[in-house]
């Protein structure tokens, strides 16, 4: 039972949260999502394709270049071409139907990141009306790719797999071929959302089948980030399956696998080492391996505080309580489960709060049994 919910946390620390903090390119309409391998790291990206003519991106960069010595800093979240606009800022610019349907889209992010999600689907609609009307093929696909991601987002698997295939043959139809690195991520996508619905067989092959084709394209270009990003994060998918299907050591060594490349890309400080570390602390306690869960819990737990994120700090210190149940050490145990109690309660934490009075209940049905 606490393996149970202990490799339930796997996924609490790795949820799909691919829109909470996105970034909108008003040249090449990609949207990059990100959960914090480090500062505009991205845990997914949505696929979009370049869709204003050379001559309107020469102006826009031109205006984006004037606009960011005013404001150096919005890159970071939107391009900086669009701060007048949504902020209320700066001389209002007449709109054209091409910076109407990105800031539509960006919105729709904005309501995206506030978990306003009714409101971002509805506008998103809104946006693909815009991009049919003005027969922009690739601002079609742009937009159902971040409808796709949105449902991914609201567990709407089903939906999002629909939504995601069309991308797919969308982007087929404008000459990606089944290797190129939008299609292999879409791949990877929909084979973790198969794991999460539980059809492994299905979810299986499709790791498979994306994970044989980054490896070639790992060795193409072994420089590449956004490759070796998609790599690691599909070790990582593909490892949750592989712990589901019972195959424990395999499972640790590619949650290693996919740490060691997103740690190279990104460095060791980020969020991705935290929720990987979990993951492999879990293949241990399923090992029985109860000093290098312990061990690698701990590391997990130094990355977390580094980081001041309370919310993770809280599930791990529960998940180290766990481990020391398993052991009969009930005082260390408790200790742990009473931290995170403490940590989640201070922070309001809902996820570190239940992860904690689960392991406190735990430790209430040992004692008594």
């Amino acid at each position: 039972m606490i393996v149970k919910n202990f490799g339930k946390l796997a996924q609490v620390l790795c949820r799909t949260r691919f829109m909470r903090t996105m970034v909108v390119s008003p040249h090449d309409y990609t949207i990059r999502a990100h959960i914090g391998y480090k500062s505009l790291a991205q845990e997914s990206r949505t696929l979009g394709s370049v869709y204003m003519d050379q001559q309107q991106e020469r102006q826009r960069h031109q205006e984006q270049s004037e606009q960011n010595s005013k404001y150096p800093h919005t890159g970071l979240v939107f391009a900086a071409m669009f701060s007048f606009n949504l902020f209320g800022d700066g001389e209002k610019e007449e709109e054209t139907p091409e910076t109407k349907l990105v800031n539509t889209i960006k919105r729709s992010i904005l309501c995206i990141q506030k978990e306003q999600y009714d409101k971002a689907e509805q506008m998103l609609h809104l946006a693909l009306r815009m991009a049919q009307d003005m027969r922009s093929t690739n601002g079609i696909t742009y937009v159902y790719d971040v409808m796709a991601n949105l449902a991914m987002e609201r567990e709407q698997f089903k939906k999002a797999e629909t939504l995601f295939v069309d991308v797919m043959r969308r982007l087929m139809a404008d000459g990606h071929t089944e290797d190129s690195p939008k299609i292999l991520h879409i791949s990877s996508k929909i084979a973790h959302m198969s794991q999460l619905q539980g059809d492994l067989v299905k979810s299986f092959q499709g790791f498979q089948w994306t994970l044989q084709r980054l490896a070639k394209l790992v060795k193409e270009m072994p420089e590449n980030s956004d490759v070796l990003e998609l790599y690691g994060l599909t070790k990582n998918w593909f490892g949750q399956l592989l712990m589901k299907q019972g195959k424990y050591e395999e499972a640790k060594n590619l949650f290693t696998e996919a740490l060691n490349i997103l740690v190279d890309v990104y460095g060791y400080l980020n969020d991705a080492s935290v929720t990987i570390l979990n993951n492999i602390s879990v293949a241990y306690v399923n090992l029985e391996k109860y000093a290098e869960a312990k061990e690698t819990l701990l590391r997990a737990l130094n990355i977390a505080k580094e980081l001041k994120d309370t919310a993770q700090e809280g599930i791990i210190q529960a998940n180290l309580g766990l481990v020391y149940l398993r052991e009969g050490l009930l005082a260390e145990a408790e200790d742990f489960c009473k931290l995170a109690w403490k940590i989640g309660k201070s922070n309001s934490n809902a996820d570190a709060l239940e992860q904690a009075e689960y392991c406190l209940n735990e430790i209430k049905s040992y004692m008594k049994g």
